[in-house]
């Protein structure tokens, strides 16, 4: 549930895999190398903290010896990730307060924001619900005024958690909705986040008693999960499953979840995964009156709760450890638990707990003949439950439901109601000039017709045009990863022809996962601009490996561009930088250097540039162009179509110096989300 700062959907134990490969090859301490660290200590979070927290310490080090804060920052952050998984929160907040120091330094509001959200969580872990929302408030509305809605949908999940923990259903539901509401308006339903929200939404179903809904959430969770190979996810919908099937009296299918969810949690050294399945595995055995071997588990649960300082979750186990022992008639320790139960639950607000435990109370006290305490404490529970589970709250939470179910089709219905009292009123206006001025009105209905034809004939012209340029524009990105692919395959195929084996493998390894971004970003017509300088510099030390010794290459960004938020044509400059390359600086004695710019013209130009010292274009023609490049063909032919579809004075200057060639492309100054300043 952390933040990241590029999602890759893709399974984590692959994706550590050819991180490490990639880390193994590369010997260098650079920021490719710091790259590759911080990454790696990212996904270890959650699958083996004790090697993320020591490629961290190293990501740390190197990053502070290159003077990039934000990588430090960043491992900062994720040290904080890595420590809240085994338990650790001191030293999680403390990970977290170094980088937020950082993020603060740098004026970079947005980090910080997510820094609170994660030091939510770690409040969240410790069950005071009241801070974790305060930070969830506070980040909510940073990333609303960045107009953020990935993130905004984020944090209101988390406020649904909270919400929820601390009995508030019909808050809890509203969050719920409006976070999925936003994931399906963004197209965004195969995601973590989506099927973290969707999971949330079946544990509330569950407190609410509607077991069947609420399967149904936990199986489309774990769907997604499992295709995202997200084992942590996937450990608690098992575990949630396993509640259903309890509740629904099905023991053996509950315990079966719960044991895969504890085998999973207990391979990555996941204590509160593992606590949470040892409670729910004891839940059960309580069910089946086997209440020694349920007393084991809450024992086991209780001693990782403790260490972990997880009130809540503590008082749970308590609350059914004071059942185990009334059923058992050790009815002293039986009050003893109930009353820690209860302390635990009125110490973190959870009104429902509150009540579980004063019934138990109210049992203990009955047998124990003490009658007046029994009256006092069924009395207290009366209270607490009329104060959230009243009528008026269950069909508040039924109104909230229906609200978002249905908010589209109430968008539609108020529409057609709209048009009809328009037509409705048309009717008798047209009734009155009927009867007064007849003529008058059918030459005006005539010309209206004559009119709206013309229009209508215009308009359709215009959209079919737009329609041809963009089909046009999509089939000249398609005719980019051909293109690509071919030249790539040729350097592999040097490597092989050469016997050279282990390089084959290696570059094959580094342009299957160029491959992977290139597909994705050619998905769309526009990508940003971090995006296109990552794609550009894999190729590049995919180029600088089969041709070594030949070129560096340095990638600037001019301060005032926000390189996530500015777009460009998806692949537009790669042709360029590949022309730089085979054509220009691999025809030197010496070492060439290819430098690519980004910088902005007058608030509304943006200006893209690949600059070599090569042979130049003239000599290149001579020896090795006697064609023009199809890939720079392809790409002035995607800047006319946009400029045609988009309105636009995008162009392409290829400027021969004295020594090397210059290749500017000027884009218009595009945003992926307007700042709300």
């Amino acid at each position: 549930m952390f933040f990241l700062l590029s999602v890759v959907l893709v399974a984590q134990q692959r994706e550590i895999d050819s991180l490490e490969n990639q880390l193994r090859s590369t010997k260098l301490s650079d920021s490719t190398r710091l790259n590759l660290l911080t990454d790696l200590g990212y996904y270890y979070y959650s699958i083996n903290t004790k090697k993320g927290l020591k490629v961290l310490d190293e990501a740390v080090a190197l990053a502070k010896s290159l003077k990039d804060t934000d990588k430090e920052a960043r491992a900062y952050q994720y040290k904080g990730h890595n420590y809240s998984t085994i338990g650790n929160d001191s030293m999680a907040l403390a990970m977290y307060d170094k980088a937020g120091e950082i993020y603060k330094a740098d004026n970079n509001f947005n980090k910080q924001a997510r820094l609170i959200y994660n030091k939510g969580l770690i409040y969240f872990n410790k069950s005071d619900y009241i801070k974790a929302n305060k930070c969830n408030i506070e980040a909510f509305e940073a990333f609303k005024k960045a107009n953020d809605s990935v993130l905004m949908a984020k944090m209101l999940n988390s406020m649904g958690v909270n919400y929820m923990y601390l009995s508030d259903y019909p808050t809890s539901l509203s969050n719920y909705l409006e976070a999925l509401t936003i994931y399906r308006h963004l197209n965004d339903t195969l995601s973590l986040d989506f099927a973290n929200t969707t999971e949330n939404l079946g544990i509330l179903y569950t407190k609410l008693k509607t077991y069947n809904k609420a399967l149904v959430y936990h199986e489309k969770a774990s769907k997604i999960y499992k295709t995202l190979d997200y084992k942590y996810g996937l450990a608690n919908s098992y575990n949630n499953i396993g509640n259903i099937y309890d509740y629904l009296r099905q023991q053996q299918k509950a315990i079966e979840n719960y044991q895969k969810s504890y085998g999973i949690m207990q391979k990555s050294g996941n204590k509160l995964g593992m606590a949470s399945a040892l409670t729910n595995i004891g839940i059960v055995n309580v069910g089946l009156k086997k209440h020694n071997k349920a007393l084991n588990n809450f024992n086991k649960a209780k001693a990782l709760y403790q260490k972990l300082s997880n009130t809540n979750n503590l008082a749970i186990v308590y609350n059914y450890m004071g059942e185990s022992y009334l059923n058992t008639s050790n009815l002293y320790k039986a009050k003893n638990h109930y009353q820690n139960a209860y302390n635990l639950a009125k110490k973190v607000q959870n009104l429902s707990l509150q009540v579980s435990a004063l019934e138990g109370l109210t049992q203990v006290n009955k047998q124990l003949k003490n009658y007046k305490n029994a009256y006092n404490y069924i009395n207290e529970a009366v209270k607490l439950k009329d104060s959230f589970n009243s009528i008026e709250k269950k069909g508040e939470l039924v109104r909230l439901e229906e609200k978002y179910k249905y908010q589209n089709e109430k968008s539609i219905l108020e529409n057609n109601h709209k048009q009809e009292q328009l037509v409705f009123a048309n009717e008798l206006e047209r009734q009155k000039f009927i009867k007064t001025t007849y003529l008058a009105v059918g030459g005006i209905i005539v010309c209206f017709v004559i009119g709206l034809m013309v229009f209508y004939k215009k308009k359709r012209d215009a959209d079919f045009n737009t329609k041809v340029a963009t089909t046009e524009l999509r089939a000249l990105r398609a005719q980019m990863n051909p293109h690509f692919i071919f030249n790539t395959l040729n350097s592999i195929n040097n490597y092989i022809v050469s016997n050279k084996v282990d390089d084959a493998s290696n570059y094959l390894t580094k342009f299957s996962k160029l491959m992977r971004q290139t597909l994705e970003v050619s998905m769309y017509e526009n990508i940003t601009v971090e995006e296109d300088i990552k794609l550009l510099e894999n190729y590049l030390d995919i180029e600088k490996k089969r041709i070594p010794n030949t070129f560096n290459y340095e990638i600037t960004v001019d301060d005032d561009i926000d390189k996530s938020n500015v777009l460009v044509p998806s692949m537009i400059m790669q042709p360029f930088v590949e022309n730089s390359i085979w054509h220009g600086v691999s025809k030197l004695n010496d070492a060439g250097v290819i430098t690519i710019q980004v910088k902005k013209i007058n608030n509304q130009q943006l200006c893209y540039s690949v600059d070599d010292n090569g042979v130049g274009m003239p000599l290149a023609n001579k020896k090795n162009m006697a064609h023009t490049s199809l890939g720079i063909k392809i790409t002035k032919d995607r800047i006319a179509v946009l400029n045609k579809t988009k309105k636009t004075n995008a162009q392409v200057k290829i400027i021969n110096k004295s020594v090397g060639t210059r290749v500017e492309v000027v884009l218009p100054f595009q945003l992926a989300y307007l700042n709300d300043d």
